[in-house]
């Protein structure tokens, strides 16, 4: 099993409010897998999320689920989904050193006709410690898992479905006519011969995920205006 070691994002309050922040610490904890996938039902429905405390003081937890939508854009909006699933334990206090195991079991919709996806959040409950100043600032760490609930022989079929120039920019419209979702971060695009290097692409894409039946506009600056286009999805999650 392998784990993910996170360090905290500096939160934009903080610039606001004028704040000077010391060299942030590495997070006192980690999550594993933070993604998988599960079946609409029987055994596979459900999995094991494994949260490590790495502190020298007891870590309180709680676990919430949302699904996932996407705009055109990429822009993502959550809505809650605890009814979709059952989480075991939903709170917890892991001693420093500890493993906590949490069993996240998918209880929803059996018979789903494309893969759903969601977010299981392993949020940090501050405590206040009896030897805390008052005005003290603690921080705290969440860790999103994304949990797929994937169809049996469902797959994801991504193509070009238009191409515009908008000044500088070439714009592509992806459109995912599958039944599972894609992860289009790692896709091979080229534009009049000319390669659209990893990093403009993932930069474009605001996110990798192309849900089932979803489109994606994609900008990319300054790209031959003419010429032909290729895209391949590349290598996807069996």
């Amino acid at each position: 099993m392998k784990f993910r070691r996170f360090r905290p994002i500096v939160l934009a309050c903080a610039a606001v409010l004028g704040l000077v922040l010391p060299q942030a610490p590495a997070a006192a904890y980690q999550v594993a897998p933070m993604i998988y996938d599960l079946k609409p039902s029987g055994s596979g429905a459900a999995t094991i999320i494994r949260v490590r405390n790495d502190g020298d003081k007891p870590l309180t937890i709680e676990l919430e689920a949302e699904k996932r939508a996407f705009d055109e854009n990429g822009a993502e909006t959550r809505t809650p989904a605890d009814d979709d699933f059952v989480l075991f334990p939903v709170q917890a206090v892991v001693q420093p050193g500890k493993t906590q195991a949490v069993r996240v079991q998918y209880v929803g919709k059996p018979d789903l006709a494309q893969s759903e996806t969601y977010l299981v959040t392993v949020r940090q409950v501050p405590v206040a410690l009896p030897d805390q100043k008052q005005s003290g600032v603690q921080m705290v760490f969440n860790f999103s898992t994304m949990a797929t609930i994937v169809p049996e022989g469902a797959k994801p079929a991504v193509t070009v479905v238009s191409t515009t120039r908008e000044g500088a920019d070439t714009v592509l419209r992806l459109r995912n006519d599958g039944n599972r979702y894609a992860n289009i971060g790692s896709a091979k695009v080229s534009i009049g011969g000319q390669t659209v290097s990893d990093e403009e692409w993932r930069k474009a894409l605001r996110s990798v995920w192309l849900l089932p039946g979803n489109d994606r506009v994609v900008r990319i600056p300054g790209a031959p205006a003419t010429g032909d286009i290729t895209f391949e999805l590349g290598e996807q999650a069996s």
